[in-house]
Parts: structure tokens; C-alpha cells; sequence
């Protein structure tokens, strides 16, 4: 996140805004909130078919938020404050009498001195549906876990239709083949191969409405084509809590779970841990958070033997300097113990959203990338490969990667030379 932004600089970012779009004081919404992200979405200005424009903004400290509100609504705007977390307030701006911009956002300006290590970005090339994907090796070939969102089934359909016909395919990438789809009615599944047996995690949707589940299951295979019936591994329901992605690692000692849950005491998406001697039963670990004050998602944890630490990637959501609207890049943290967490220094993101790219320019021509997230790695022959999702966040997307040439512990070295 950016260090905050002066009173000034929110002041003249509100009334350009005003400007713009030609409104009446009256006509504006600002609101101060701890989650910037569901409060947007709850007052339907994020996520929506009919979404209006907005302007977020980073007020330095809780005091300069309140001190622009009240002076704000002495203009005759509208001023609402929603739920708080800790020190950390967003403000922003929006009106349902504005449409939102489908232009092509500006790329970033480069950050000196920093080379991002990865290159030979691409739109994946496979029969694959957009979606979270796990690479893996299984027996010496590659194969990937692919999550289907069912409405990509059925043209037309709304984004997030058919949610219980949502599945995970198993691909073999040499000849692009689907081998199996191990389980429907489960999505953000992973998979973790162990003495060559490759077990699948995933979010049980069950009779959920939408992805609000709160149980993960296993099954595993030495085939990849006969699978084991699914067991509940973690189910966190009790402590009033919901599961969306989730990753595994192995450190020489045990098996680490991280799981991405949306606890009620932090902003949306906090990423979580659990410790395992035989995969099937989880023990959580006291005081193994990432995300206490902000947004994260889409995370991938590695254990690197080499430098004694645990590598996590995850989404970072952060507000493009120009447009001054939410979008996500893929940013990378370490720890030796899960607890005490090092980020890499600002600027040094591992993925950032290419602007210029459509992720769907038959279907959806005026879409253009926002978002670089999810990212999963495969060390290979020399070089790493991230495959990752691009596209709105909203239901548009496309499957990318890029390479780096080394190996992972090299590459994860890069962020904090």
C-alpha cells in the first residue's frame, strides 16, 4: 500500500472528479471505510452490471479522513463512514449519476532500479477455461489442476450462474489432454504431489449460495484418473468464518496449509495456517496470519530449503495513481516461522496487470486487464514458469504466464537483493 496521500492531493482528486463528470455537490457519495473493497461492493459501486465511477483515495491518517468528510459534506456532499480495522482508512467518492470508464488505463510508470525478473508474458496456449490453475509433475510429465467456473459452459450466462456445476479439471500439458475431473460442486482446488501420489484440495461449495463454504476437502490418486471419496480436512464453520483459496508446501518437518479465509476481525480475504504430519489431519497454527490490515487473495506458499524461508505470493490490491480506482497486482512476502513476515521492499511487485491487454476481445472488446493474480509456479528444466489469471476481477478473465530463467529459489531471491 502507498504511504498515504496528503489532505491537498485528496482535495483537488475530489473535485476533478466533480468536474469530470459535471455534478452538484449534492449529486456525491463520500464515504470512509476500513475495507475498501466491501464497502464499495456493499453500496453496489464495485461488481456490479450498472457500475457507476468512483475514485479511491489513501488518507495519511484516520484524523485527515474525517477532517475531508466534514468539510466535504459542508459542500452538501453526502458523507457515510463504514466499519473500521484498526488505523488503516480508505475514502472515496462516487455518484450513480456517472457511468463507468471503458477506456484503456495508463500503464504505470517503472520503478528505478528495478528489473522485474519475469518475462515472455503470454495468453496461455491450451483448450483450458479461465481459471485458477496448480502446475504440477507427476511420474516426469506436467499436468495442471484447472478450476472451471460453470458459466463459462452455457454462452450468454451470467457471470457466477450455475455456481454448483462449478468443478476442477486434471490436464496433461504435452498434449494438452484432459485426464479427469476429479470433483464437481468444489472450486479453488490445488494439488500437492507426495511420494508419488498427487492429492487435491479443494473448497466443498455443498449446498452453499455462491463460494461461501467453510470445508475443505482432500482425495488423492496414484493415477490421476481413479480418485479416492473426498474427506473433510478443515472446516472452520465455528468459528463463523468462510474458505476460498488455499495452498500446501512441505518444510523438511511437516505439512503447511495455508487457507484464505474472510474473518470477520480483518479487512476481506486474511490468509491463514495449519500444520499436518499426514495431509488429512490439520492442527491450525496459533499466531500464522498474513493480512491483518489488508487485502490479500490468491496465495502460493513455497518452502525454499536453501534459504530457510517460507515464500508467499498473493494478491495486492492498490489504487492505479492516475485512474485512482482499485486493481491487483501479485506481490511476494517471506517468513521463517509464519508468523514474523518480511515483504519485499515497494515497487518490487512479482506481477503488475498489463493495461493494453483484452483478456476477452471477442466477447468482451472493451475489457481490459486490471488484474494480475493468482499466480502458481512450476520450477522446470532450468527455468520457473507463473501461470496466472488476468482480467477484471469480475468475471472476465484469461489464463497467462511468463518464465523466469533459474530456478525458484533464484528467482524469489530477485525481490530483495
Amino acid at each position: 500500500m502507498q504511504a498515504g496521500e496528503s489532505r491537498d492531493f485528496i482535495t483537488d482528486g475530489i473535485k476533478r472528479y466533480k468536474e469530470h463528470w459535471k455534478l452538484a455537490w449534492s449529486d456525491m457519495t463520500l464515504v470512509t471505510a476500513g475495507d475498501v473493497l466491501v464497502s464499495l461492493s456493499d453500496r453496489k459501486v464495485h461488481n456490479t452490471d450498472t457500475q457507476p465511477d468512483y475514485a479511491v483515495f489513501e488518507p495519511e491518517t484516520a484524523a485527515d479522513a474525517e477532517a475531508l468528510a466534514s468539510a466535504f459534506a459542508e459542500l452538501g456532499v453526502q458523507v457515510a463512514s463504514d466499519k473500521r480495522f484498526g488505523d488503516k482508512v480508505w475514502l472515496y467518492v462516487f455518484s450513480h449519476k456517472t457511468t463507468w470508464p471503458k477506456e484503456r488505463w495508463p500503464d504505470l510508470p517503472p520503478v528505478p532500479g528495478w528489473n522485474p525478473p519475469l518475462t515472455n508474458r503470454k495468453r496461455l496456449d491450451s483448450a483450458a477455461l479461465p481459471g485458477e490453475v496448480t502446475p504440477f509433475l507427476f511420474r516426469g510429465c506436467e499436468y495442471r489442476v484447472e478450476n472451471v467456473m460453470a458459466h463459462y459452459l452455457y454462452p450468454a450466462a451470467a457471470v457466477g450462474s450455475h455456481p454448483h456445476e462449478d468443478h476442477f479439471r486434471i490436464r496433461r500439458v504435452e498434449d494438452d489432454r484432459l485426464i479427469s475431473i476429479p470433483l464437481m460442486n468444489h472450486y479453488f482446488a490445488t494439488a500437492f504431489v507426495w511420494k508419488d501420489i498427487c492429492y487435491c484440495f479443494a473448497l466443498d461449495l455443498g449446498e452453499a449460495k455462491g463460494w461461501t463454504s467453510s470445508r475443505i476437502n482432500m482425495i488423492s490418486s496414484k493415477d490421476l484418473i481413479s480418485w479416492t471419496a473426498p474427506v473433510c480436512v478443515l472446516d472452520v464453520s465455528a468459528d463463523g468464518e468462510s474458505i476460498f483459496n488455499n495452498t500446501i508446501t512441505h518444510d523438511g518437518r511437516r505439512f503447511v496449509l495455508l487457507y484464505e479465509t474472510n474473518d470477520p476481525k480483518y479487512p476481506i480475504f486474511t490468509l491463514k495456517f495449519a500444520e499436518s504430519d499426514d495431509l488429512i489431519h490439520w492442527r491450525k497454527i496459533p499466531g500464522a496470519i498474513y493480512g491483518k490490515e489488508k487485502y490479500t487473495g490468491g496465495p502460493a506458499l513455497y518452502w525454499i530449503p536453501e534459504e530457510q524461508y517460507y515464500y508467499l505470493t498473493y494478491v495486492d490490491m492498490f489504487v492505479h495513481p492516475v485512474v485512482r480506482k482499485l486493481n491487483y497486482r501479485t506481490s511476494v512476502t517471506r517468513s521463517k516461522d509464519l508468523i514474523h513476515w518480511e515483504d519485499a521492499p515497494a515497487g518490487r511487485a512479482v506481477l503488475l496487470p498489463d493495461y493494453g491487454h483484452r483478456p476477452d476481445p471477442e466477447g468482451h472488446p472493451d475489457v481490459y486487464d486490471l488484474n494480475a493474480s493468482d499466480a502458481e509456479y512450476l520450477e522446470k528444466d532450468g527455468g520457473v514458469r507463473a501461470f496466472f489469471c488476468g482480467g477484471n476481477q469480475w468475471g472476465v478473465a484469461d489464463n497467462q504466464t511468463a518464465e523466469y530463467h533459474g530456478t525458484l529459489a533464484e528467482f524469489f531471491r530477485e525481490f530483495y537483493a
